[in-house]
Order: C-alpha cells, then structure tokens, then sequence
C-alpha cells in the first residue's frame, strides 16, 4: 500500500515538475497570439475598408459605362434611322 502511495505521489509531483517546465518554456506564447489576433483584426477592418472603396468605386464606374452604352445606341439608332 505504501509502494503504491508512495508511485502515485512521484508520479503527481513529476506531472507538476513537467506542468511548471511546459509554462516556463510558452510563457511568451500567449502573449504572441494575442498579438496575432490583433493584427488579424486590423488587417480584415483594412480589407473591409478597401473592399468598401472599391465597391464605391465600381457603382462610379458602373454609371460611365451605362452613359457609354447609352450613347453607342442613340449613335445606332441614329444611323440606322437616318438612312430610312
């Protein structure tokens, strides 16, 4: 009874002596994730705002290309009408 005692103690004491060392070896991990996160965050807010500008952008463009397209038929129908 004692042997056994006495092995699940060891083996305790060793399972905190290993706890202690893993801590000791990622303390700065924590710390380095966190910061990955916050960059992660800034860069999606970065590419949400661009995305953003970039849909302005396309609805800008998208009104000179209907005023492009809606010349090219006027000149059409212009031609097509003046030879009739």
């Amino acid at each position: 009874m004692v042997v056994g005692m006495t092995t699940v103690m060891l083996f305790l004491v060793l399972m905190i002596l290993f706890i202690n060392v893993v801590a000791f070896l990622t303390r700065n991990a924590a710390s380095r994730e966190v910061e990955a996160i916050k960059n992660e965050r800034e860069l999606q807010a970065q590419n949400r705002k661009k995305a953003k500008e970039a849909k302005e952008t396309v609805v800008g463009d998208a009104d000179e290309d209907i005023a492009v397209i809606a010349a090219a038929v006027a000149a059409y129908e212009t031609e097509c009408f003046a030879r009739a």
